[in-house]
């Protein structure tokens, strides 16, 4: 079993994330300087890529209407048609 090194355990222990230097400000943490927060501003975009971004490869198998009252009712309910693809 290989073990870390300590200075890697260190950063994972430490390590701050421009998302929480962004929630700290939202929570109104007056000790985040201008500096750490223009530094999260310009990181976030590397660290944190924005879902829109992210292509899907989705394909529509049934419109709406094809789907019968009760696959309807129960996608409804539940979230999922009942059906195994």
């Amino acid at each position: 079993m290989t073990e870390k090194s300590p200075r890697r355990q260190r950063n994972k222990k430490t390590s701050i994330t421009p998302l929480d230097i962004f929630t700290r400000v939202m929570q109104g943490d007056e000790s985040i300087t201008d500096r750490q927060f223009d530094a999260a501003k310009v990181a976030a975009p590397y660290l944190h890529p924005k879902l829109a971004g992210l292509s899907m490869n989705a394909v529509v198998r049934r419109s709406v209407e094809e789907f019968s009252d009760d696959e309807l009712n129960t996608l409804a309910q539940t979230g999922t048609t009942g059906r195994p693809d």
